[in-house]
C-alpha cells in the first residue's frame, strides 16, 4: 500500500466533501481531479517499480 497515494485520495475526499457543485468557482472541483490524478500516478509508478524489482535476478 502506498501511503502517498492514500493521502492523495484522502485529500481528494476532503476537498470533495467541502466543495459544493452549486458553487460557481471550479477550483475546488479541479483540486479533487488533481488529487485523484496524483493517486493514480503514484499507484501506477508503484506497479511499474514492483514489476522491475520482480524482473531482477535473485
Amino acid at each position: 500500500m502506498n501511503p502517498l497515494a492514500c493521502r492523495a485520495v484522502a485529500q481528494a475526499g476532503l476537498v470533495a466533501a467541502t466543495a459544493s457543485a452549486d458553487d460557481e468557482r471550479p477550483w475546488p472541483l479541479l483540486l479533487v481531479a488533481g488529487w485523484h490524478t496524483t493517486a493514480t500516478d503514484l499507484v501506477l509508478a508503484d506497479a511499474r517499480l514492483a514489476e522491475d524489482l520482480a524482473a531482477l535476478p535473485v
